[in-house]
């Protein structure tokens, strides 16, 4: 829907990717790990607290970053 509203293609595919790469290197792994240690009843650690910390700061994070870096290329 939104590449329909805007005159390049291009700042589509920009936002997707960055949206797609921020997730897959940084959010997902933090969240497979903390979603496998409750599934699987382990004993909560230290890099369980860390890896919410992560996920709940970082995801607020790259959106921001993203948005930013949009509005910089306009």
């Amino acid at each position: 829907g939104i590449s329909i509203g805007v005159d390049d293609i291009k700042i589509v595919f920009n936002l997707v990717g960055a949206i797609c790469s921020s997730s897959t290197g940084i959010l997902l792994p933090c969240y497979f790990y903390f979603k496998l240690i409750i599934i699987k009843n382990q004993p909560k650690t230290v890099k369980f607290y860390v890896s919410i910390a992560l996920t709940l700061i970082m995801a607020p994070y790259a959106l921001f970053a993203i948005i930013a870096q949009y509005i910089n290329l306009n």
